[in-house]
C-alpha cells in the first residue's frame, strides 16, 4: 500500500487517480531530489504514492458530459458560494491594488458576481480554469463544507488508500481541506506527516469557521495523531489566501507546530506540480521517507 496518500484540489473532475498519480509521482521525486534526497528519490516506487480520487463524484451525469456545466454569474449561490468568491476577488485586488474596486464589485446582486469573475479569470491563480470551471469549483469547495453526504463520499475515498503502510498525507488547495478533516476524524496511527499545499484552510468564515470539528475560540484542531504539518504557499497563490497557518492551529503540545514555508511557483503560483518540485516540499518528504 501507499507509504505518500496524495488528495487532489479543485477542478480535477475530468481525469483519474492514475492519471494525477503520474503526475505527483514524478514531481514528488524532483522535490526529494532538489531538497538533496536523491537516493530516496531514486528508492521510491509508482506503488508508494496513491492519489486519492473524488473528482468523479463532482462530474456531471451523461455518458457524453466532456465539460462543465454551463455555469454563469446566475448560478453563484448567495452564501456560501459568494461569499468565498469575494473573499478570493478582495485577495486579487490586494495582490494588485490597480485592479481598483470596481463600481458595484462589492455590492448585491448578478452584476457584482460577475465583475468579480471577470476580475478572476486574469489573475494568475485561476487564468487557466474558465469561468464556468471556477464557478464549478466554488461549488465543490462550498458542498463539500456544507452537505454531509457529499463530505463522507469525498472522505470514503480518501480512507480506502491508507493503510498501516501510509508515513504521509498531502492536501492541495480543497484536498488540504479533505486531508485535514479526514485525519481529524479517523486518527490514523501510522500517518507521521501532514504537508498542505496552496491550502484554503485559513480563510475566515467560509472555509476556517466551517471546518469539522469546529474551532473554538479562534483556534483549530489539531489533526488527529500527525507528528509534524508542514504547509507550503505560494505568495501569489490566491487560494491559499492566509499563508501562514501556525496561529491558528497551534496544538496542545509543543512538538504540535506547523511549519509554514514560502514558494515561488512562478506565473502559475498554484499548480500542484510546482508545489511538489520545491525543496520546501521535498525536505518535509525526505525528512520523514529518509
Amino acid at each position: 500500500m501507499a507509504g505518500i496518500v496524495g488528495v487532489h484540489g479543485i477542478a480535477q473532475q475530468f481525469r483519474g487517480g492514475y492519471q494525477l498519480g503520474s503526475v505527483w509521482y514524478d514531481a514528488v521525486r524532483d522535490g526529494l531530489v532538489a531538497a538533496g534526497y536523491r537516493p530516496v528519490a531514486e528508492a521510491l516506487a509508482s506503488t508508494d504514492l496513491g492519489v486519492a480520487f473524488f473528482g468523479d463524484l463532482f462530474r456531471p451525469s451523461g455518458s457524453m458530459a466532456v465539460q462543465e456545466p454551463p455555469f454563469s454569474a446566475a448560478d453563484v449561490q448567495p452564501g456560501a458560494e459568494r461569499d468565498l468568491l469575494t473573499a478570493f476577488y478582495q485577495a486579487a485586488m490586494a495582490q494588485d491594488p490597480s485592479l481598483g474596486v470596481p463600481e458595484g464589485a462589492m455590492g448585491p446582486g448578478r452584476a457584482a458576481v460577475q465583475v468579480m469573475l471577470a476580475a478572476l479569470a486574469h489573475c494568475p491563480t485561476f487564468a487557466r480554469i474558465a469561468q464556468r470551471g471556477f464557478i464549478g469549483s466554488l461549488k465543490q469547495v462550498t458542498a463539500f463544507l456544507t452537505e454531509p453526504s457529499v463530505k463522507q463520499d469525498v472522505l470514503a475515498r480518501v480512507r480506502e488508500l491508507i493503510s498501516e503502510d501510509t508515513r504521509v498525507v498531502i492536501g492541495h488547495s480543497l484536498g488540504s481541506i479533505v486531508a485535514y478533516e479526514y485525519l481529524c476524524h479517523d486518527h490514523p496511527a501510522s500517518v507521521e506527516l501532514l504537508v498542505t499545499l496552496g491550502s484554503p484552510l485559513g480563510i475566515p468564515n467560509v472555509v476556517f469557521d466551517k471546518l469539522t470539528p469546529l474551532p473554538a475560540s479562534g483556534i483549530g484542531a489539531w489533526p488527529g495523531e500527525v507528528l509534524a504539518w508542514v504547509n507550503v504557499a505560494d505568495p501569489d497563490d490566491i487560494v491559499a489566501l492566509r499563508k501562514d497557518l501556525a496561529p491558528l492551529f497551534p496544538g496542545t503540545r509543543p512538538s504540535q507546530v506547523v511549519v509554514d514555508r514560502s514558494v515561488d511557483n512562478g506565473d502559475e503560483p498554484h499548480a500542484i506540480d510546482r508545489y511538489l518540485n520545491t525543496r520546501q516540499t521535498g525536505s518535509a518528504l525526505g525528512d520523514v521517507l529518509g
